[in-house]
């Protein structure tokens, strides 16, 4: 498979619409992503000499394990590409959501196409009476020949794409979900670069399911400050490098004694955790990126459980002849509770449970009255009991 893009198209020249940024990376990185998620073996890039860019997309495409071509021109594309090859083709400039775009290329042949109306008023070019093209196409690589005698300065895609129309290849329709604001646009310079990131990143950053506090306030912060950090190359990996100066900054208070304001700190450091969790699903679905072997949030988490357990033990109220171990013994089990608690309860109720920030500020708070010890208690008793309201709920459902 093969994506050719780079032709000239639009109010810039060739040269700079594939390196417009959204979202801190290039248009081109994230038609990349596009290629490298429909399973595309070879890349083939149409681009001026000494692009910058171009060492970027060539060691992503490495990475990935597929062959990347930098040519300057349509005919370079010729010596690539067999007739057993299928060829997916981007037009310059062209962003979508990945989970839109893939499984209407994985289906075979076809050229993408859109209502006139709204694809005339996005800058895509028009198709016939009806229709405009969305900026993607799936082709078998005969028709690359065709491409021969074009000039070396044609835009591949549009070429390539009317001889597709020509050969029968058929239309496919975008539906309904990708004509919605932010889903499917064609970008063409820096001030449509600007207008799109918002949408863009908003929708990135949605999440389906249930948010807690923290969930919501590690949001919003996100959508405000995340695209001017992943300008800066930065994002997540800063975000989750300051929560961990937090976490020790909260255990140095935590040893000398000043509990409430330790658990102040880790409080905003798993705010921060879950800031550096969102930015890393940004990358990941933008990017198509695979999954972690050991998620994220799992490490954020036990290091902020750490954190928590050493702030109580060291608050805790040492009666006489009380051990480390016996000490720690509340702590422990209040957190061993949190866990397993919220592995078996609803979505709903975990946001809120699972939420170390809510959890931080009711341990600072018992601090400062001088209540630590007893709210530790109530606070395991009560996920004992959500638990095994979870687990009671469960045996019903499983018993009917």
């Amino acid at each position: 498979m093969v994506e050719p893009t780079g032709a000239p198209q639009g109010d810039q020249p060739a040269s700079t619409v594939g390196a417009l940024r959204v979202g801190g990376l290039s248009l081109a990185r994230h038609q990349l992503g596009l290629a490298l998620g429909l399973g595309c073996e070879r890349i083939i890039c149409v681009t001026t000499p000494h692009e910058p860019e171009m060492p970027v997309l060539r060691q992503a495409a490495e990475d990935a394990g597929a062959a990347f071509h930098a040519v300057p021109g349509v005919r370079g594309m010729l010596g690539l590409v067999s007739v057993a090859d299928d060829v997916i083709a981007f037009a310059e400039g062209l962003l979508v959501w990945p989970e839109l775009m893939l499984p209407l290329i994985e289906d075979g042949a076809c050229v993408l196409s859109q209502p006139i109306e709204r694809g005339l008023a996005a800058g895509f070019e028009r198709l016939d009476l009806n229709h405009a093209a969305a900026g993607a196409l799936r082709v078998p690589g005969r028709m690359i020949e065709r491409l021969a005698d074009v000039p070396s300065d044609a835009d591949p895609f549009s070429i390539l794409q009317r001889v597709a129309l020509q050969s029968g290849v058929q239309q496919r329709v975008l539906p309904d979900l990708a004509l919605e604001p932010g889903r499917w646009q064609l970008v063409r310079n820096d001030d449509q670069a600007h207008e799109v990131e918002e949408g863009w990143f908003r929708l990135h950053t949605h999440d389906e399911g249930v948010l807690g506090p923290s969930g919501r306030i590690a949001r919003r912060g996100v959508r405000l400050i995340g695209p001017a950090l992943l300008h800066a190359g930065s994002g997540g990996t800063v975000v989750a490098l300051a929560a961990l100066v937090l976490c020790g900054l909260a255990l140095v208070t935590g040893w000398f004694g000043l509990t409430t304001t330790g658990c102040a700190l880790a409080g905003a450091g798993w705010v921060l955790f879950l800031s550096a969790s969102l930015f890393g699903r940004v990358e990941r679905r933008s990017l198509r990126l695979a999954r972690p072997r050991v998620a994220p949030m799992r490490v954020y988490s036990g290091v902020l459980d750490l954190t928590l357990a050493l702030l109580m033990l060291w608050n805790e109220s040492p009666h006489m002849g009380q051990g480390l171990v016996y000490r720690a013994f509340a702590p422990v089990m209040l957190l061993g509770l949190l866990r397993l608690g919220t592995s078996v309860m609803p979505p709903e109720r975990v946001a809120w449970v699972a939420d170390r920030a809510l959890l931080a500020l009711v341990l600072g708070l018992s601090s400062l009255a001088g209540w630590l010890d007893g709210a530790i208690l109530g606070l395991g008793l009560l996920y004992l009991g959500l638990a095994l309201h979870a687990v009671h709920r469960l045996s019903q459902l499983t018993t009917l």
